[in-house]
């Protein structure tokens, strides 16, 4: 009876990990850029004793970070500094330590020090490090991600600097804890094929139909799971009761 209340047991983790994660995909649905990140490969693994006769299995659950790369609707915003990454392409970002992280949010600023940030706040990287905007008018973004504007007291449009874009085509892509993504080893190196739409930002990949679908299945997973622990419990206590008698 305690094998089935220990496997009941294991079974509410696994749902408490999962709806964990959910209500993370849900309270970002409308995050510039988010994407899922949380999959679950289930296998059984044999359960041996030698000299015992092998007659056990019990599921393991293994979870992954990738990033699920699909994209998000295009939003039109009409916001000079808003970028929409075509394609499996990313935007890099600086980390803590100067090193290269990528993100597909490109609600982008100019913060108070006049470098380049992205809504998180990250650095965003050109082609020759931290972009810094000038004060001026005039800013816009091309397709292949260079920035121009007219400085103060400027008549001419001058370039200031060029996004740095990467192909995450075929890469597995891990998501941080601050929502950008690093490869497993090593950066990836510069794409001029990849393409951005200014004035506009790109969806949440949350599908919140199918997420509401996910919390009410796995709050149902759960019930039953306690439900089978207290069957168990009445079972036990019936088997007791009949042993006193005998």
């Amino acid at each position: 009876m305690d094998k089935m209340i220990f496997t009941m047991l294991n079974s509410m983790k696994n749902v408490q990990t999962k709806q964990t994660n959910n209500a993370h995909e849900i309270a970002n649905v409308v995050t510039p850029g988010f994407k899922k990140s949380y999959s679950e490969q289930t296998k059984s693994m044999d359960v041996h004793i030698p000299g015992v006769h092998n007659s056990r299995a019990m599921p393991i659950s293994k979870a992954t970070n990738v990033v699920d790369m699909n994209p998000g609707a295009l939003m039109i915003t009409g916001r000079p500094l808003d970028i929409y990454i075509q394609g499996d392409g990313a935007l890099v970002v600086q980390g803590p330590e100067g090193q290269d992280f990528y993100t597909r949010r490109g609600d982008l600023s100019v913060s108070a020090g006049g470098t380049l940030v992205n809504g998180t706040g990250k650095l965003v990287l050109g082609d020759d490090g931290p972009i810094t905007i000038p004060q001026g008018s005039n800013i816009s973004i091309a397709s292949d991600g260079t920035i121009t504007m007219i400085p103060a007291g400027a008549t001419q449009e001058v370039e200031v600097g060029r996004l740095k874009l990467v192909d995450t085509t075929d890469q597995d892509m891990l998501i941080r804890e601050d929502g950008t993504y690093q490869l497993a080893e090593g950066e990836l190196p510069v794409s001029a094929e990849i393409k951005v739409t200014a004035k506009a930002l790109e969806g949440s990949n949350v599908n919140v139909v199918d997420s509401m679908v996910r919390m009410i299945t796995l709050s149902r997973q759960y019930e039953m799971a306690v439900n089978m622990i207290k069957n168990a419990r009445e079972v036990d206590a019936a088997s007791a009761t009949t042993m006193r008698l005998t």
